[in-house]
């Protein structure tokens, strides 16, 4: 962790659903605030004791402030959730001088492909390339575009004739990754899965994988050990229980069992394998199911149990 100096709150808003964007400057007297390229991120020592990183998602020539856009993660061990809840106007921060690992590649062509929060990284590209009158593309993926982080800017002019909302992938790729181009450098941000499925697409539809540049989201602590662990399933129609041993999936164990299973993509992209779930909590992995939606349903090709037991519809 880069060592950590203070900040004050000038601001801190709503920004969309369950997200607080905050405005950061330096304190009065002080240094001013170091300088960052589009794609920065910084170290935010959290009112919970916790350290988290966020992207810089402001304009890196407007040196008078940091902005950051925080979302309240429901999983929270405290960080996100005391930033959205604890901190406002006045109060000082401890943050760390930028780091950039996501850096904008020399390209005549820019295609910035976002999924939720991950959006945030590439507004300050956003404004960089629209600043320099480059060539550029904006598909932001989010489940409520209505209500997302950002929306008002990005439908305003100068921005909306380059912006392109989507609510998942369900409804598509992005339109560009049919047409490969030597001269196009992609910048992909957001959950896991969703990179990883957009990064696929792209290769094997003949984009090189060193045109692709991602910024991955990654928790500090994983809650894969845990959730990895076995569990049953119970199937409501026939009262029928199957044991999913650690390691295998969900799909895997049923049809082991003589269990039919409508299966596709085997990656949780596709959502033939979605069913509902009537009972215990799912560990989602799958790039289908909007947030309201995994509540209710859960992909049995990827997916698996944060409780002993699930109760599905089948």
């Amino acid at each position: 962790m880069s060592s950590l100096f203070p900040v004050l709150v000038e601001d801190a808003a709503p920004e969309g659903t369950d997200c607080v964007r905050l405005r950061l400057v330096a304190r009065p007297g002080g240094e001013g605030l170091p300088s960052f390229e589009p794609g920065a991120h910084v170290d935010v020592m959290t009112p919970s004791g916790l350290i988290r990183q966020y992207s810089l998602c402001g304009a890196a020539e407007d040196l008078s402030a940091y902005e950051l856009c925080i979302r309240r993660d429901a999983a929270s061990r405290g960080g996100s959730e005391s930033l959205c809840t604890q901190v406002s106007r006045g109060m000082e921060l401890l943050i760390s001088a930028p780091r950039n690992a996501f850096s904008l590649p020399d390209a005549q062509r820019y295609m910035l492909v976002g999924g939720g929060i991950g959006i945030t990284p590439l507004l300050s590209m956003m404004r960089r390339l629209q600043a320099n009158g480059a060539d550029w593309g904006l598909s932001y993926y989010t489940r409520e575009p209505d209500q997302a982080p950002f929306r008002d800017m990005l439908r305003a002019s100068p921005y909306r004739e380059h912006v392109r909302f989507s609510r998942s992938l369900k409804d598509g790729y992005p339109d560009f990754l049919e047409m490969p181009s030597p001269d196009t450098a992609i910048m992909l941000c957001g959950p896991d899965g969703f990179m990883d499925a957009v990064f696929s697409h792209a290769v094997a539809t003949g984009w090189r994988p060193e045109q692709i540049h991602t910024e991955y989201f990654r928790p500090t602590e994983s809650t894969h050990a845990l959730s990895d662990r076995p569990f049953e399933v119970v199937l409501a129609r026939s009262g029928q229980t199957v044991t999913v041993p650690a390691g295998q999936s969900i799909a895997s164990a049923l049809l082991a069992a003589g269990i039919d299973v409508d299966l596709s993509c085997e990656q949780g992209m596709c959502g033939a394998c979605i069913v509902p779930l009537l009972a215990g909590e799912g560990d989602h992995r799958d790039v289908v199911l909007t947030e309201e939606e995994q509540g209710s349903h859960i992909a049995l090709c990827c997916s698996r149990s944060r409780t002993p037991s699930l109760t599905l519809d089948l």
